[in-house]
């Protein structure tokens, strides 16, 4: 089933940014945000590692005089470790900002590449398919495509389940 794309804001004027979104890589596949909640990209640095940590939470890294943490992207996806990839020259740290429970949180994530801001406003999106199994996607605002690849298009207020929403907000505290 495939629907045309739309903004996740009722507003007119913020349309046309709604549908430029950040494309990056994780191991074999590509993703996408919403550009309006990526506070900057970062080359890659050393990340803090944290004492009795979630899994999920890689460590802290400073981003201008603030503790921002950096959350692990393909565990929260399920992705095998087949799809991990050793640091490299186009491994970037993509600083998210969102709302989430009424408050505005900032995490970072490790692309392995960050390609480009696409304007999907030409695109049709393709949901989510159905296997026949049990599948929670529901970070998932739909499929599009960069080139012939099918493209993921995350919802990143989605994307944090209960021990990253403590996490956050731990932080905020």
């Amino acid at each position: 089933m495939s629907t045309p794309f739309q903004s996740s804001r009722a507003d007119e004027e913020e349309v046309d940014s709604n549908n430029e979104m950040l494309t990056f890589q994780l191991g074999s596949a590509a993703f996408a945000v919403n550009v309006r909640q990526v506070r900057e990209v970062l080359d890659h640095k050393p990340i803090q590692r944290m004492a009795n940590a979630p899994e999920s939470l890689l460590g802290m890294i400073d981003v201008r005089g603030v503790g921002v943490p950096v959350v692990d992207l393909k565990r929260r996806l399920a992705m095998p470790a087949s799809e991990e990839r050793e640091v490299g020259p186009e491994t970037r740290i993509v600083v998210l900002e969102f709302e989430l429970d009424e408050h505005l949180h900032t995490l970072a994530v490790i692309a392995d590449a960050v390609h480009e801001v696409a304007d999907l406003s030409d695109q049709t999106l393709e949901a989510p398919p159905h296997v026949g199994e049990t599948w929670s996607n529901e970070f998932v605002q739909g499929l599009g495509r960069r080139g012939e690849a099918f493209l993921t298009l995350l919802k990143v207020e989605k994307l944090f389940g209960s021990s990253e929403r403590a996490l956050l907000k731990a932080k905020a505290a």
